[in-house]
């Protein structure tokens, strides 16, 4: 039996097809067709792990071979890869539109398209797992906000967004927001921890992501096609809707996806804000534990070295004992010697003193800093 996922290519060029079969085979179970029809007909019976799409073929074109797919409720979310001549910017954001998942360039290298085919069957494995957690998030967020005003919506987003505690999740109520308006939203959002993408279906397609980088560039609010997008410093939202017929409504949906990303590019600020107080912490933590290792050290070396001073005064003053009895010197020159010796004992004696004293205001300082960080 064939367990090996099956992939279509749909090429009108049989060479061209043989070359992108010979680099698949013998990974995957490879099948060809040369027209749109025919492929449509084919993936009804038969659907396929994946979907290699030319563009340019006679009768019905690439694009509207996938428009078809992504309108089928059955077969909507099966992965499709344009494998096209067509290298324009123009001819990617019309795959993009389409529905596509990636868009690759002929002649692409057997590498890139054996990747390129790993991470959209990843990301196809990953949606069908995710797809009914959504479904049911998304269910839940239309039924709390079913009573409310769009506007409530945007109020309800700016308070559960303090309490994401990472992009990931905050892309997730972004997305959640406008599907309580029954809108399709795409999320990208950048920081100092990194980047997160998200889409309905999971995590963004590289062709999706290649999208909402080049929609940051466009300004603040860009309008191409079904399709509206926002940026700000951190975020970039694009959003599919079918208002532009009705003005009010879609002036009300641009004004809505402002706030929402505006609300979302001040919450990643304070997102990457405490992220840098908590690290800040932990590395004066880190400081204070290893000056307090560090006082410590101190401080018992000094009390070995009084120890070790007292020792020393001790054996010299028995030595100077000794010694007084064979050297042929008056009394009071003896009392003279001693005088100084004990003058001598008492200033060290002082100096030992006054470091303790030292480590005492060190240790104050120790405490005030711990007292400071928490």
């Amino acid at each position: 039996m064939n367990n090996l996922s099956k992939i279509l290519i749909v090429e009108d060029d049989d060479f061209a097809a043989m070359v992108t079969a010979d680099m698949l085979t013998p990974e995957y179970d490879v099948q060809h067709v040369d027209n749109g029809k025919t492929a449509l007909s084919l993936i009804s019976e038969s659907p396929p792990a994946l979907l290699l799409l030319d563009v340019d073929m006679p009768g019905m074109s690439g694009y509207e071979v996938c428009r078809s797919l992504r309108d089928d409720s059955t077969l909507g979310d099966l992965p499709i890869i344009f494998l096209s001549g067509m290298v324009s910017d123009e001819d990617r954001l019309a795959g993009y539109e389409a529905g596509g998942d990636d868009y690759l360039t002929k002649p692409v290298s057997a590498d890139e398209l054996r990747s390129k085919i790993k991470i959209e069957l990843a990301h196809y494995a990953e949606r069908r797992r995710l797809k009914n957690d959504l479904s049911s998030a998304f269910s839940t967020v239309m039924t709390a906000m079913s009573s409310s005003a769009e506007i409530g919506a945007v109020l309800q987003f700016m308070r559960t967004s303090f309490s994401c505690p990472d992009y990931t999740s905050l892309c997730r109520e972004v997305l959640n927001t406008f599907s309580s308006y029954g809108l399709e939203a795409s999320v990208k959002i950048h920081g100092e921890q990194g980047t997160a993408s998200f889409s309905p279906n999971g995590p963004c397609s590289p062709l999706e992501e290649s999208v909402l980088t080049n929609m940051s560039k466009q300004g603040r609010i860009f309008e191409f096609g079904s399709r509206t997008s926002c940026s700000y410093e951190h975020i970039t939202i694009i959003v599919k809707s079918d208002a532009q017929a009705d003005p009010e409504r879609h002036g009300r949906m641009k004004d809505n996806l402002a706030w929402l990303a505006e609300g979302t590019n001040a919450r990643v600020v304070a997102l990457d804000s405490t992220a840098s107080v908590a690290k800040q912490h932990a590395a004066l933590m880190q400081l204070i534990a290893s000056v307090s290792q560090s006082l410590q050290g101190i401080d018992q070396r000094h009390r070995n070295q009084g120890i070790k001073s007292n020792h020393i005064f001790q054996e010299l003053q028995k030595n100077f004992d000794r010694s007084m009895l064979s050297v042929g010197i008056t009394q009071s020159q003896e009392e003279e010697l001693s005088n100084m010796l004990l003058d001598a004992a008492n200033q060290a004696r002082a100096l030992y003193d006054e470091g303790l004293e030292i480590g005492s205001h060190m240790e104050n300082i120790l405490k005030q800093l711990e007292d400071v960080s928490q």
